[in-house]
């Protein structure tokens, strides 16, 4: 962290950026103002870290862009019942591995796993607002567009591309090369090379046809 000698810096004032003195930083890092980076965290070489980011539990790899606000290595959510029906905590032990030439937009949040790592892959590019859960795994070249929500234990391929608002369920396989259109919900493995629309998310020409049918019943007189 720097301070520009022109910098006017009142009596009393707080710089509140907090590095851990176990943690690995890599040449060359940038990291703004009001962030905290835990204990045994490793951040390499190139890497941009913007202001109020929380960085605990994780490993970050070289050439990665982290905007304001996120969070990355808290506990997952993950509950167990006990005998009496109330919910106990689960164990969250593992890491988060943010790969080479990431992107992580404001405001996201990314869990660290409970029984194997998170894992973004390289390349992946993630927009603003974006939950991912304990032991999700995305593979190289994912694109994730704004209010999207990845259910824990889920595992993207390579390449997949999906749209704003899309909520995917918890310990589903989503294939290689798959889009999902804007406002999807996913609740089973969707196979690679396709593309998905819909709620319950169904092949996207399928879905179209039920969009066409559905206005012809709405609007009988039109057809």
């Amino acid at each position: 962290m720097s301070v520009r000698r022109y910098a006017k810096i009142q009596y009393k004032a707080s710089i509140n950026t907090f590095i851990h003195p176990s943690a690995q930083i890599g040449t060359g890092c940038n990291i703004g103002a009001f962030s905290t980076i835990g204990k045994d965290v490793v951040i390499g070489n190139n890497t941009f870290i913007s202001s109020n980011v929380t960085l605990e539990n994780c490993t970050i790899g070289t050439n990665v862009m982290i905007h304001p606000g996120v969070r990355i290595g808290q506990d997952g959510f993950g509950f167990l019942l006990d005998t009496n029906g109330f919910h106990v905590k689960k164990a969250q032990e593992f890491q988060v591995e943010i790969h080479n030439n990431v992107e992580i937009g404001a405001n996201c949040t990314i869990d660290r796993g409970s029984w194997r790592n998170t894992v973004i892959g390289t390349g992946c590019k993630l927009d603003n607002l974006i939950q991912i859960g304990h032991n999700v795994q995305l593979g190289r070249g994912c694109a994730i567009a704004a209010q999207c929500g990845i259910a824990g234990s889920t595992t993207l391929g390579t390449n997949v591309h999906v749209g704003g608002q899309v909520g995917i369920a918890q310990h589903l396989i989503i294939g290689d090369n798959v889009r999902i259109a804007a406002k999807s919900g996913v609740m089973k493995h969707l196979a690679s090379n396709a593309t998905y629309g819909g709620t319950p998310a169904i092949p996207i020409m399928e879905y179209r046809r039920q969009l066409i049918q559905l206005e012809r019943q709405s609007h009988p007189s039109n057809t």
